[in-house]
């Protein structure tokens, strides 16, 4: 398996907007269930960071997807590295909703690291 994460900064003709993460996790959580994608995407503002594991072919296949997203602008892979056992075992979104307080969502966000390995997780500190 395959486990790669990356960060990129969401286009200004994007017109993403907060209220976009429910939409983009439902996309992303039917897509990824169908090709055996797990993983957290993290979307803070203009910025998203994403780990995603996989089989390889699979990994692949939505990186290449993701580089022609009209939302992501320079896409930079931080870590991309072969596994035995995902950090990941279901697909999960972590974008802070709207009014909760950020401490609420540092504490959410610090559960959905829990066990992840430390080399992925400081990748979504807040």
């Amino acid at each position: 398996m395959r486990q790669l994460v990356y960060r990129s900064i969401t286009t200004a003709s994007s017109g993403l907007a907060a209220d976009d993460c429910a939409a983009i996790a439902k996309g992303a959580y039917v897509r990824n269930g169908i090709d055996g994608i797990s993983g957290l995407l993290f979307a803070d503002g203009d910025t998203f960071v994403q780990a995603i594991e996989g089989e390889d072919g699979a990994v692949e296949a939505l990186v290449a997807r993701l580089k022609v997203d009209p939302r992501h602008g320079e896409l930079d892979v931080l870590i991309d590295r072969i596994i035995t056992v995902r950090d990941f075992g279901g697909w999960s979104m972590a974008c802070r909703e709207r009014g909760e307080h950020a401490a609420d969502f540092a504490q959410r966000l610090r559960g959905l690291l829990s066990g992840v390995s430390p080399d992925i997780a400081r990748h979504f500190e807040v």
